[in-house]
């Protein structure tokens, strides 16, 4: 595929994802209450976060103290489920019925998409992880009721994005030649809801590699970058002439046995 096809098809991917957002994002507040009553414990009511408090005393306690504490779903000027009930649904049959998990909402999708409409037309892009399949849940990455910074610090053992290394083991590491960006985290490569470029990259192909390796003498006929030219005729690599960053380092996120990532 010739660059303007390739720039034409680009557009119109990006065209498509704004539309994807601008139609998800413009749902009215009855079409947000039909949804979660789809969703919903047919019978059940709102009993409040003080009845989930009485055998959920810990879990509320750090509740309060992260940002969903104090959401609430509204209808009209009523509002009709606060704090818990707001993700779990009306819990007044499950405090009926000793706790039972199937008079609950534990995970759902819609629930959160109730907030999250953002998220929600991400995950309507072409490359997305597999939440409105039923593959993967937003509870998988997202830990609410979990106590502790959202971020870990530098000096924590756990890195960053534990997260995603549950079901991406092998890019954890520890490499012999670490790549600097995974010190940043996954997302500064990768989108992890959903995007438009293949494996939820942010950007496309070497425009990724470049927004960190750009150097004042890439922009050269010799496009000098590590010591190596990688421009002109007489030098290694072609950057956009039918060769591409990972052609040769395959190995972006870390390596065993080249300090470039070769392999």
């Amino acid at each position: 595929m010739n660059k303007p096809m390739r720039l034409k098809l680009l557009f119109l991917l990006v065209g498509f994802g704004a539309l994807a957002l601008v139609v998800s994002s413009c749902r009215d507040a009855d079409e947000i209450r039909r949804a979660l009553e789809q969703h919903s414990i047919p019978g059940a009511t709102y009993v409040g976060m003080e009845t989930c408090e009485t055998c959920h005393e810990e879990t509320v306690k750090r509740y309060r103290l992260e940002s969903h504490y104090g959401t609430s779903l509204q209808e009209g000027e009523k509002i009709v489920g606060e704090a818990c009930e707001s993700c779990h649904g009306p819990g007044s049959l499950h405090a009926e019925n000793d706790g039972d998990k199937t008079k609950i909402i534990r995970y759902s999708p819609e629930r959160c998409y109730a907030c999250h409409v953002d998220k929600q037309a991400q995950f309507q892009l072409q490359f997305h992880h597999p939440v409105n399949e039923g593959q993967v849940t937003c509870m998988d990455c997202h830990q609410l009721h979990q106590s502790g910074p959202a971020v870990r610090p530098v000096t924590d053992v756990n890195r960053p994005d534990e997260k995603c290394f549950v079901c991406h083991k092998e890019f954890k590491g520890p490499f012999i030649f670490e790549h600097d960006a995974m010190r940043e985290g996954c997302q500064i490569c990768h989108e992890p809801h959903g995007g438009v470029y293949p494996k939820m990259l942010i950007a496309d192909g070497d425009t990724l590699c470049l927004r960190c390796h750009w150097q004042p003498s890439t922009n050269t006929p010799s496009a000098i970058m590590g010591g190596i030219a990688h421009g002109n005729p007489g030098g290694n690599y072609y950057i956009g002439a039918g060769e591409s960053c990972v052609d040769h380092h395959r190995s972006p996120h870390g390596s065993n046995t080249w300090r470039t990532f070769n392999r």
